[in-house]
């Protein structure tokens, strides 16, 4: 079924305009895009920078499959590898996770991360962050998807992930396209406070990519209750020079 997905969108030139963005608009697109946990539209600076993606694939866990032109919308949730795993849903659906939240840490540091950023964010993280049900999901790596259901083996340059906690893992199960020739740039969405159980935080996840080779080239603001997370963009240190140009469209992207 993917792979017949995949199939009508990558040999497609329609071009369309879908919640995320004109993608391709006016065939300017150069970068081939994957964005795991895309509720919602595409990440700024991407949002605003949507004609200068070709092709998009995306991935979202608990929400409907859809594709149209060279858009792509999986339900399927990432992993480290292929298992079953409990999918916490909350009551702000945008911080559902394959990771509980951590509630003792939250309540015994609340005085503290309280007056850390926007205080009517934090008071209301208790009753935003209960948990309404769980779910099983099958997990797979984004290596076998792209392995298996891939068919014309298009060159994806730019991994974003979203994915509350989960990012470390996900990473772990792409390592063969994070090794790839044409892996240029990520973003990630990278937490500097445990507020799900078991995560890896933000300088072991920037670790781990310095070993693969990549480097951080930017780190915005840190947002979200108690300011506990940053998005952090990271750019391989070394290209071959057929991918030059995709290492100028991300600096011209990111300012």
């Amino acid at each position: 079924m993917i792979k017949d997905y995949l199939k009508s969108i990558f040999y497609s030139s329609q071009r369309i305009f879908l919640g995320i963005g004109k993608i391709n608009k006016g065939n300017q697109g150069k970068i081939n895009f994957i964005d795991v946990g895309s509720v919602g539209r595409l990440p700024q600076p991407w949002l605003s920078n949507s004609h200068k993606i070709e092709n998009a694939l995306l991935f979202e866990p608990n929400e409907s499959k859809n594709h149209k032109s060279n858009i792509i919308k999986l339900n399927i949730a990432l992993w480290s590898n292929e298992e079953e795993r409990n999918f916490y849903i909350y009551k702000n659906s945008h911080g559902s996770s394959l990771f509980k939240q951590n509630y003792e840490f939250v309540e015994t540091k609340f005085d503290e991360l309280f007056n850390r950023g926007n205080k009517k964010l934090n008071l209301s993280w208790r009753k935003r962050s209960k948990l309404v049900k769980t779910v099983k999901l099958k997990c797979t790596t984004l290596d076998k998807v792209l392995e298996q259901h891939n068919p014309i083996n298009i060159p994806f340059h730019f991994l974003k992930i979203d994915a509350q906690g989960a990012e470390y893992d996900i990473l772990k199960g792409a390592k063969k396209f994070i090794s790839s020739e044409s892996c240029i740039g990520m973003q990630l969405e990278l937490f500097n406070l445990p507020l799900y159980k078991g995560i890896k935080l933000k300088k072991e996840v920037v670790d781990y990519l310095h070993n693969l080779g990549f480097k951080v080239l930017k780190e915005l603001p840190p947002h979200g209750s108690f300011l506990s997370q940053n998005d952090v963009i990271f750019i391989k240190k070394e290209v071959k020079e057929q991918y030059i140009s995709i290492v100028e469209l991300i600096y011209e992207v990111y300012n």
